[in-house]
């Protein structure tokens, strides 16, 4: 069954919007989507992740899936530095391109509480995210309680730990080491830059025993008859998005806590008095579900379930059927438990 497709997206505006590094936007603009049963209940407000858009959680939405547009009211709200809300590639100076301002997690979580202000929405029913999608449900727990009945953490953790800053910062060495890119004052899409970032994530997006049992033959974007027929397709992967842009979001990623820069993690989890659904899978190279366990012991009413898969982080995206399959109960079953069924 194929999921409805959603309206376009709408975008919310505030005027000299500070940032959590001091400086102000001018204009800072947040991509959203509200559909569904609007304005009946509480809403579910999902989050992107890294260079996306709402449809890439499209598979959990859907009549009978856990995001039910003829149950639930959704709103779905678009990163900073997405390419639609406010990012460098289209903001104006003094704020475009490399010049664009360092935002938070929690920059977005503050943003989107103004948005739910501006629809009239006091409480939420659930957050709902995947990977920086899931760092922003995390966060609103943190930030916002007594605003949100539930959240759900896709292959997300509650900060980036050395490891994972590790990782983001070579993704961005391998992207700003080509001459095209210019210190993000490019004329044209630095394609070597953008093709070599994709090469470098290769590894990391999907587990070794993905490519040991041949899975990655079963999907089109990944199957090959070796090394540089799959490096053909992979490469290409980001060559639609504004390099700046992706920069934007590594940094966003990187710089992740939810105690914020020198806060106390302990406290900060404290806060979250809500429950918590972390869905970390078991094979994720870089939110791995031994983080996630030791994370989410911070937090007073975390549950972990972790999704056996052999996607590596792309479970969380539903890459396969009995991710889908796993993430779908899961969710299903937590957003409508007896203590605050949602609809």
């Amino acid at each position: 069954m194929t999921a409805a497709a959603p309206p376009p997206y709408e975008v919310f505006e505030e005027t000299d919007w500070p940032l959590v590094g001091g400086q102000r936007l001018p204009r800072a603009r947040l991509a959203y989507r509200s559909h569904g049963r609007v304005g009946e209940g509480l809403p579910i407000l999902t989050c992107t992740a890294f260079a996306q858009t709402p449809a890439d959680l499209d598979y959990l939405v859907g009549p009978g899936r856990p995001l039910d547009p003829t149950r639930h009211w959704l709103i779905r709200t678009e990163l900073l530095g997405n390419g639609r809300s406010s990012s460098p590639s289209n903001t104006p100076p003094p704020f475009d391109g490399p010049d664009f301002p360092p935002v938070t997690i929690r920059d977005n979580v503050a943003l989107q509480a103004r948005l739910l202000d501006h629809l009239g929405v006091g409480r939420l029913g659930a957050v709902v995210g995947a990977s920086m999608g899931g760092q922003q449900a995390l966060q609103w727990a943190v930030s916002h309680p007594d605003r949100v009945a539930r959240a759900v953490v896709l292959v997300g953790s509650a900060r980036a730990g050395l490891h994972q800053q590790l990782f983001l910062h070579s993704l961005e060495r391998a992207l700003t080491a080509d001459p095209a890119f210019a210190a993000g004052r490019y004329d044209a899409p630095p394609l070597e830059g953008l093709s070599r970032l994709s090469e470098t994530w290769a590894p990391w997006a999907l587990s070794p025993d993905f490519f040991r049992l041949g899975h990655y033959l079963e999907y089109e974007d990944t199957a090959a008859g070796d090394l540089e027929g799959f490096l053909a397709k992979w490469r290409r992967r980001y060559h639609d998005r504004d390099a700046n842009d992706l920069i934007c979001h590594l940094r966003t990623w990187r710089a992740h806590d939810i105690a914020g820069a020198g806060g106390d993690f302990a406290s900060a989890a404290a806060a979250a008095r809500l429950p918590i659904l972390f869905l970390p899978s078991a094979s994720d190279a870089y939110f791995t579900p031994e983080q996630v366990i030791a994370e989410a012991a911070a937090f007073p009413q975390a549950r972990v379930q972790v999704i056996e898969s052999l996607s590596g982080h792309a479970a969380g995206f539903g890459r396969s059927d009995s991710d889908r399959s796993a993430v779908f109960q899961a969710i299903s079953d937590f957003l409508n438990h007896d203590d605050h069924p949602l609809g």
